[in-house]
């Protein structure tokens, strides 16, 4: 994915590095890589090559799915 593709909540798919097959959603915007809200207690930061579009999110807003 290119880094002029991005836009703030944008929802991504990570394909590549620890966070691989992960889906989160584009809260900044950086000069060389995107800060990503995964839902978890922590944001990431990810490479723009490291991303591509994730499907649409089928739960409705506000809600969100994780693992316990």
């Amino acid at each position: 994915m290119k880094l002029e593709d991005v836009t703030l909540g944008f929802r991504v798919s990570i394909t590549d590095g620890h966070w691989k097959d992960r889906t989160g959603t584009v809260i900044a915007i950086g000069t060389r890589t995107i800060l990503l809200d995964i839902g978890e207690p922590l944001l990431i930061s990810e490479l723009p090559e490291h991303l591509e579009p994730a499907p649409v999110d089928p739960l409705p807003p506000g809600w969100e799915e994780f693992d316990i």
